[in-house]
């Protein structure tokens, strides 16, 4: 699943490639920006994350998106295989992309991609990117005291 390349069909520059070692700072940069929105709430560190990412390749059913126009890096996005379904994480924009529509076409091409099985994510309570999971075709699906779990019923 590692190598999977995907292309959106409703913005054809868009494209998801797998993340490398030279998108790691990056990566590390747009989550920490982000933390108050995850489940990990300390800064990751450049060893934490050269650490998670020597872990990552050995997980064959997980993969972690960098969502791109030509060289332009425009978020990330991540899919994995869990408890037998496919669980979405780690939606970032970059900051200078957020709220151009990027992520919500990347994301749909994504749950497209793997619609053979369930696509659900998690989010924390309170946490805006609800409506934009929404906006994306999902539809709230139960949780519990922290979070607010989401499954993918098809293009928004």
């Amino acid at each position: 699943m590692k190598s999977l390349l995907l292309e959106s069909a409703s913005q054809p520059k868009v494209r998801l490639r797998p993340v490398g070692p030279g998108d790691l700072e990056e990566l590390r940069l747009w989550k920490n920006a982000n933390k108050r929105w995850f489940f990990f709430k300390g800064d990751i560190t450049p060893a934490m994350q050269k650490e998670w990412f020597e872990q990552y390749l050995k997980r064959a059913d997980d993969v972690l998106f960098i969502v791109e126009d030509g060289g332009r890096k425009l978020g990330t996005l991540g899919i994995r295989l869990k408890d037998g379904a496919y669980d979405v994480y780690n939606v970032v924009a970059a900051p200078s992309e957020a709220g151009k529509g990027y992520m919500k076409s990347a994301l749909t091409a994504l749950c497209a991609r793997f619609k053979n099985r369930p696509v659900g994510c998690l989010v924390l309570k309170g946490n805006p990117a609800a409506k934009f999971y929404e906006a994306c075709g999902f539809r709230r699906a139960g949780g519990d005291d922290i979070h607010d779990a989401f499954v993918w019923g098809g293009a928004a």
